[in-house]
């Protein structure tokens, strides 16, 4: 029996590859190949899948918080530096 668990079903991808993928993997934005081996890793390996909980949970709580725009003030005054940066 092999030591750990993403070795059962060879996916090519270490915890770290899978881990650097998992926000594109969530928004759905890997190529067909990467996200059929991330989904293999997944499915053997428990310390991803709690990381791909962990993340998910996290956008999903982010998504509920208030949407706090700059005041009228704030956005001319940002204007203003963006414009004078960029005029140079």
């Amino acid at each position: 029996m092999k030591d750990h668990p993403s070795q059962w079903i060879q996916s090519g991808l270490s915890c770290r590859d899978v881990t650097e993928r998992l926000s594109e993997y969530v928004d759905d934005h890997l190529p067909v190949l990467t996200k059929v081996r991330v989904g293999l890793h997944l499915a053997s390996c428990a310390n991803c899948r709690a990381y791909l909980r962990q993340m998910i949970l996290i956008c999903e709580t982010a998504e509920l918080l208030p949407k706090r725009y700059p005041s009228p003030i704030q956005r001319l005054r940002l204007r203003r530096q963006f414009a004078a940066h960029y005029s140079r």
